[in-house]
């Protein structure tokens, strides 16, 4: 019997660049202005090593629409960039904040069970400034599969607004011949059942976070 993934609560608004960028503004709404110190359990698991299909899909508020986003990669792993994919996670949150000059606390992540767990609270510095939940837990269902579930809460303007995103994870088998750990593939990309891509997107893992790293820095330090 499959365990259920533990309830994510809290306000909520994921990949390398792949996200809309309403689907950004949701996800990735936090950051922190200067420390990028947060660490990871020693104790957290790797996935296996090999190929893995992360399918994700999204419930998103745009305005006075509601979107469903889904999104297909393959992405090849080993142990150390199995943790490098959490912490992407995070970054691209960060990272969306940070386009709305908004800063997020650094995460404690725990691992507890079989399940990571995270949150991180972020606000702006004007007076109108959006007050922004986000929490995300990870289950370890083996170490050939995953569960996890985001959730993104924003309480700016008249309305509360609760944004979800769920991701299942499952190795393949072997690393695409000529692909290096760390890389990864957009292969799929659907707004309401339609198919946006134009052709299948190539990414890396340890670019994506240097490069939302330094755009958080870069928006936050102005």
């Amino acid at each position: 019997m499959v365990k259920q993934l533990p309830q994510v609560r809290g306000d909520v608004h994921r990949r390398p660049g792949f996200f809309p960028r309403a689907l950004v503004s949701a996800l990735a709404a936090g950051s922190c202005a200067t420390a990028f110190a947060f660490e990871f359990p020693p104790n957290l698991p790797a996935r296996n090593e090999g190929l893995w299909q992360m399918s994700q899909t999204a419930t998103v508020r745009d305005g006075g629409r509601t979107l469903e986003v889904r999104k297909v990669w393959n992405v090849c792993l080993d142990a150390r960039a199995s943790r490098a994919l959490h912490e992407l996670e995070v970054r691209e949150r960060q990272a969306s904040a940070a386009r709305r000059q908004e800063s997020c606390e650094d995460p404690r992540p725990e691992f507890s069970g079989n399940t990571l767990s995270w949150a991180m609270h972020c606000t702006g510095r004007s007076p109108a400034a959006h007050n922004i939940d986000i929490r995300h837990a990870t289950l370890f269902l083996s170490r050939d599969e995953t569960r996890a579930e985001s959730a993104v809460t924003d309480r700016g303007g008249s309305a509360q607004r609760r944004d979800l995103v769920f991701t299942h994870m499952k190795r393949l088998g072997a690393c695409e011949k000529g692909w290096k750990p760390g890389d990864m593939r957009l292969m799929h990309w659907r707004v309401d059942g339609d198919e946006t891509l134009k052709g299948r997107q190539d990414g890396d893992v340890y670019r994506e976070i240097e490069n939302h790293k330094a755009f958080t820095a870069s928006r936050l330090g102005r």
